[in-house]
């Protein structure tokens, strides 16, 4: 029964496995397709379409037969269309093809396959009209679909009549990669100028728009002081957190230079307005409901005088995109008074007008301040930033370019003539955190897309029509600092304040103490507070071990043996730095014959000042010592203790008459007890 039992558990893991093994070997394939090239546009003189694919085996089992079918589908008509058939591919097929590969593709290889499409030929596309078709690339492994994609073919009949007014802008930063004390704290800022990714790739492509594009076309480009000042310490050679020390000539270092170096030569181009943000890229919002606002002050102070420095130009000041695109009426009632005249915002910062037959939204509107003036908004067209934003758009470059640029020519296609009294007008903020292929593919397109007319940012307002309409920003209260960090950061500022005002040597001391504050009111450090004390706690170290230093020596008791003397004090060791304060000595038991104040240039160790003094009365004294910057603040405190067994004349008189007067008293009285 046992044995039975056991042969018949046996044939039943043997068909299990038997089951198992083939559906195993027989896994369905997978691939990935990428696009490596595409012709931006075609028109009647220049109709072929070239697309290039990389197809790559992502699975464990062989791709037999494949071969590439290419569907285009019929001409999109709205931006819901347009958008609809990038997720879902065409709605039906206007033509089709396919394109054998030629080769089995065994796993983890790759396959380019190049496909060319003349639309003079073809049905699909139209040849009296321009317009943009979806063009469905599939990868077929014995009939069977195993990858796809869709992009955009776009088809200019004609060259448009009226081009749609366009400003594109995108903002230069990184995060705080350098800590208080210079040292590297932020690995993926090294390997990204390693990787030449992030900003390095972005103001490869500005730059390399600005070196090859003759049309003129404008660049606008807001930049944060902050991400130069990285940028800087990197190129000089720094210390990673572990020691490693990194020198100027390491590649880390070099490609910085060369991005200061392109940056450099962008802002020396006409075409090129670049704008700076203050100095840490700080939110608005934040500091103002904080009552930091003079800390605003200094940010846009310090970011203004970074920018000049290292780049050799004073910023654009028209232009200004609020850190983290966080603003309030406070904040654009500050901005007013600063001279800006357009704040570049968010698809969403403010609720637009719906339009007919649901047309593209307008790029801009008008907010009023307190003074009575206004300003003007350009507001990012939300489909175009919607694709910019989208995960599986950015895995691949190509797509993520021309879908974009899709995007922009379905929304000329809305309006392609509108009447004279209209002028439309789309923006785009291009994310400084786009992959690094994208930025060349998509500069490229935009500035020379046929249907769009490039202008600068703060010429976008004024040349669509109708004008734009006033908005209001909604109530949303800002995210902000902590009321006990806003506390610490105005309290180290002012000691901060004291310290530049007593030193003398070296100078750049206090600026880099107020750069580091600076650094502490810095977006990133909004919900991470504990991240940003490293600034504020290496500051304080700095102040508390200077001012500890000024404390004069009262550690010892002083005696005097006459009325009058001299209090010497000997001043601490003001270490490297040449500082200036005053001594001030206070007691109601002492008088100063020459003063009780001394201004000290303190430049070497245990300077000796000395007071005058005449002591009022024998015995202990205490005298109150401070040292006071030219500011007025305290920067120590402490007590001096006297002890003087000098006798005073005029209390000696009075004690030998007071001394007589008793004897005789004492006298008369012995004298009458003896004569009764």
């Amino acid at each position: 029964m046992r044995s039975s039992r056991r042969l018949h558990l046996t044939l039943s893991l043997l068909t299990i496995l038997w089951i198992a093994l083939p559906a195993r070997a027989q896994e369905a394939p997978k691939a990935v397709i990428r696009l490596i090239g595409q012709t931006a546009w075609t028109t009647p003189e220049k109709p072929l379409l070239r697309v290039t694919l990389r197809i790559t085996n992502e699975g464990g089992s062989t791709i037999t037969e494949p071969v590439v079918g290419w569907t285009l589908g019929p001409k999109v008509t709205s931006r819901v269309q347009y958008e609809t058939a990038l997720g879902e591919g065409p709605a039906f097929p206007a033509s089709a093809e396919t394109v054998p590969v030629l080769a089995d593709l065994a796993p983890g290889s790759s396959k380019d396959v190049k496909i060319r499409i003349d639309t003079s030929e073809t049905g699909g596309i139209a040849q009296d009209d321009s317009g943009v078709y979806p063009l469905q690339l599939e990868v077929r492994s014995q009939d069977q679909r195993i990858a796809a994609i869709t992009t955009a073919a776009i088809h200019i009949f004609q060259t448009p009549r009226k081009p749609v007014l366009f400003s594109w802008w995108t903002e230069v930063a990184t995060p705080v990669a350098f800590g208080p004390h210079g040292t590297l704290i932020d690995p993926g800022f090294e390997e990204t100028l390693r990787s030449r990714s992030g900003v390095v790739a972005q103001v490869d492509a500005i730059a390399d728009l600005l070196r090859t594009d003759r049309s003129g076309t404008p660049v606008d480009v807001v930049i944060s002081p902050a991400a130069l000042d990285q940028l800087r310490q990197a190129r000089d050679g720094y210390e990673r957190s572990d020691g490693t020390p990194v020198p100027a000539d390491a590649f880390p270092a070099r490609i910085a230079n060369q991005t200061l170096e392109e940056l450099a030569g962008i802002a020396d181009d006409p075409r090129a307005h670049l704008h700076a943000m203050p100095f840490a890229a700080p939110r608005l919002p934040a500091l103002l409901s904080s009552g930091l606002r003079t800390d605003l002050t200094a940010q846009w102070q310090m970011g203004d005088e970074a920018f000049e420095r290292i780049l050799g130009k004073r910023p654009d000041p028209e232009v200004a995109r609020p850190p983290g695109l966080a603003f309030d009426q406070a904040s654009v009632d500050l901005l007013e008074a600063r001279g800006v005249t357009t704040v570049l915002g968010a698809a969403d910062s403010v609720e637009r007008p719906p339009q007919p037959n649901d047309f593209a939204p307008p790029p801009a509107a008008t907010l009023s301040t307190a003074s009575g003036k206004s300003l003007s908004l350009l507001l990012p067209d939300p489909g175009t930033q919607a694709l910019l934003a989208d995960p599986s758009l950015r895995e691949d470059p190509v797509l993520a370019a021309q879908a974009v640029l899709g995007e922009l020519a379905t929304i000329w296609r809305e309006q392609p003539v509108p009447d004279d009294e209209t002028e439309r007008g789309l923006a785009l903020d291009l994310f400084p955190d786009l992959p690094a292929g994208i930025w060349g593919q998509m500069l490229r397109r935009l500035a020379g897309a046929p249907f769009l007319q490039p202008v600068h940012a703060e010429d976008l307002p004024l040349g669509v029509r109708p004008r734009p309409l006033p908005a209001t920003l909604g109530t949303t209260a800002p995210e902000g600092f902590s009321p006990q960090y806003a506390d610490d950061l105005a309290a180290t500022a002012r000691r901060v304040t004291a310290f530049a005002s007593i030193l003398e040597e070296p100078a750049d001391d206090a600026d880099r103490l107020r750069r580091s504050m600076l650094y502490a009111e810095a977006s990133q450090y909004i919900g991470n507070e504990g991240s940003g004390r490293i600034w504020i706690d290496a500051v304080n170290g700095v102040i508390d071990r200077t001012f500890s230093r000024l404390k004069p020596d009262t550690t010892r008791r002083l005696t005097f043996t006459s009325r009058s003397a001299k209090i010497p004090l000997s001043l601490g060791d003001p270490g490297h730095r040449v500082l200036n304060v005053r001594v001030e000595l206070a007691s109601s038991r002492v008088d100063f014959l020459d003063g009780n104040t001394r201004s000290v240039r303190l430049n070497r160790t245990n300077q000796v000042i000395s007071f005058k003094v005449e002591l009022k009365a024998a015995g202990p004294s205490n005298i109150d010592v401070f040292v006071i910057a030219p500011n007025g603040a305290v920067l120590s405190q402490s007590v001096l203790r006297l002890r003087s067994t000098a006798i005073n004349p005029t209390a000696l008189v009075i004690t030998i008459g007071a001394g007589l007067v008793l004897v005789g008293l004492w006298s008369r009285r012995l004298f009458r007890r003896r004569n009764p």
